[in-house]
């Protein structure tokens, strides 16, 4: 048996002067928690584990709703502490996997997925779209962490090991 259709998204408005409008079919909220240890010696970040909670309306395959809120969550690690992309002269330093680090099986946190179900009336079976979600909130919940941890903030990321050492050891590097 096959199946098919189309849908048609609801209007939607912007404006962009005012800042004002409806742009979006649909909101979706989440937020994340993080708890790092920090090795002052030597800027070692290990993040221990991440609270991950999202709003998904109605998780219609929870165990699919899961992985990805681990595997987003995974990104966002590799985003805030080691996928650092760096050009001399506008050529690529790390082209390859060789020095573009991301993370592993030993980098990966303890994730605990949260699954926050409200069901969307206007989404399939009451769901809301969030594919890129769990990766967004990832990195401002490490960086704070790292802040509650040695007192400083970062705003530039990935917030390296060197980084860390140096703004220890108050130094500008």
């Amino acid at each position: 048996m096959a199946f098919q259709g189309f849908a048609i998204a609801a209007h939607t408005e912007w404006d962009a002067d005012s800042g004002t409008g409806s742009p979006y079919v649909v909101y979706a909220y989440a937020t994340n928690i993080a708890q790092v240890a920090v090795d002052t010696r030597t800027g070692n970040v290990r993040v221990e584990k991440i609270w991950a909670a999202h709003d998904v309306g109605k998780a219609v395959h929870p165990v699919s709703v899961e992985g990805q809120i681990q595997g987003g969550t995974t990104q966002g690690v590799g985003y805030s502490l080691m996928e650092g992309y760096y050009l001399n002269q506008g050529k690529p330093v790390n082209p390859d996997l060789t020095f573009y680090f991301v993370p592993c099986s030993v980098d990966t946190p303890e994730i605990e997925p949260i699954i926050v179900e409200h069901k969307y009336d206007k989404g399939p079976y009451g769901a809301k779209g969030f594919g890129e979600q769990p990766l967004m909130g990832v990195a401002p919940a490490i960086t704070n962490a790292i802040r509650d941890a040695i007192g400083v903030r970062f705003y530039k990321l990935p917030v390296t090991a060197e980084m860390v050492w140096a703004a220890v050891n108050k130094l500008d590097i």
